[in-house]
């Protein structure tokens, strides 16, 4: 094999990874869902530091067969590839392993003349957890330690697999809901994830109070809030939200602070120009890998990719999308996250001036 001929196999494999992540890259357009991440990482973090392994022992052979001028440069291009290898195999387990459980809490504040003392809010969703462990508990101490007034989730509890039994972890994870005790308490809505909880009772819910194209009315020293729940086909489809939330604020005061959450943030779309005063919402877990100058891959919804994590106000409204406390589980793959940690949101409603 003459020495040039050696380049050919890294040639050939730099240009694979440059057409595939460039298809990553425009894969929204044509797969909008959380698979295209799993994609991306069984290529990138699995496929990749395996092939660049095999590559670099090819070299490290080479570097024997050839003479001592020529093998110098082959041990360069071992160098490289074991170096390739490593480098992936450690990404491999930053993204899977270390950002996941990276629970990052995120402050912000919005004014209100609507109210005359302050309130505290804690947003957090997807939870989305295959099995109740340690990471869980401590999501759950983080909230109870900011004592907040209000607690409100905006669905995907469990994502578990064949193997695992429903009603056993979410008994789990419903004593670490117990544990908590807002004094305006729980309130949330169904995600993708819960299929199983429609069957159960409300009481048996308790003190999660589970809001389904549905409201309740809350009061405090400082005002009155006004909660919307929407249904998760509503959350996805802005003009079926519509339906529900006219006839809620129809019958809502204006002077009552008015709050919608829906797992997906679709439905804020249909809402810029409506007297309602905060909305919450998941589902795009901020996209979960986040490039550098690029931003999500994916965030399986309709809106713009910049609404997809944040606090932002959107006309009348404002918004708030939580990157999610756990991760998309979609086929049993473990928890996957780059440049997305996870997160919670502590919401402080202020009286204007």
């Amino acid at each position: 094999m003459k020495p040039f001929i050696s380049y050919m196999p890294i040639v050939i494999l730099g240009l694979l990874v440059l057409i595939v992540n460039l298809f990553f890259l425009n894969s929204e357009m044509l797969a909008p869902n959380f698979e295209v991440i799993f994609d991306f990482y069984r290529f990138n973090c699995l496929f990749l530091p395996f092939a660049f392994l095999v590559l670099s022992c090819f070299y490290l052979f080479l570097s024997f067969a050839y003479n001592q001028r020529h093998g110098k440069g082959v041990r360069g291009l071992f160098i490289i590839c074991l170096s390739f290898a490593l480098s992936l195999f450690a990404l491999n387990y930053y993204i899977t392993e270390i950002e996941p459980k990276q629970l990052k809490l995120r402050t912000v504040q919005l004014y209100s003349e609507k109210l005359t003392k302050p309130l505290r809010i804690v947003h957090f969703s997807d939870i989305q957890s295959a099995e109740i462990s340690d990471y869980e508990r401590e999501v759950f101490r983080s909230i109870a330690e900011l004592e907040p007034d209000l607690i409100l989730f905006t669905g995907d509890f469990l994502q578990l697999d064949k193997e695992r039994n429903f009603n056993q972890e979410w008994m789990a994870l419903h004593a670490l809901f117990k544990q908590l005790n807002p004094r305006l308490g729980i309130y949330a809505v169904f995600g993708d994830t819960e299929l199983e909880l429609y069957s159960k009772k409300k009481e048996d819910l308790l003190p999660i109070h589970l809001l389904s194209s549905n409201s309740a009315d809350l009061n405090f020293e400082g005002g009155a809030l006004s909660l919307h729940g929407l249904s998760l086909f509503q959350s996805k489809r802005p003009l079926w939200a519509l339906r529900s939330i006219e006839p809620w604020l129809e019958t809502t005061e204006d002077q009552v602070f008015k709050i919608i959450i829906g797992h997906a943030p679709d439905y804020a779309m249909a809402l810029k120009d409506l007297s309602v005063d905060l909305c919450l919402a998941g589902h795009t877990h901020g996209g979960q890998v986040r490039l550098p100058f690029v931003g999500p891959l994916t965030i399986y919804s309709q809106i713009p990719k910049e609404w997809a994590l944040g606090f932002r106000q959107i006309g009348l409204p404002h918004l708030n999308v939580s990157a999610g406390v756990g991760s998309n589980r979609f086929g049993g793959l473990p928890p996957i996250r780059f440049n997305c940690p996870t997160e919670f949101t502590l919401i402080e409603l202020l009286p204007e001036g």
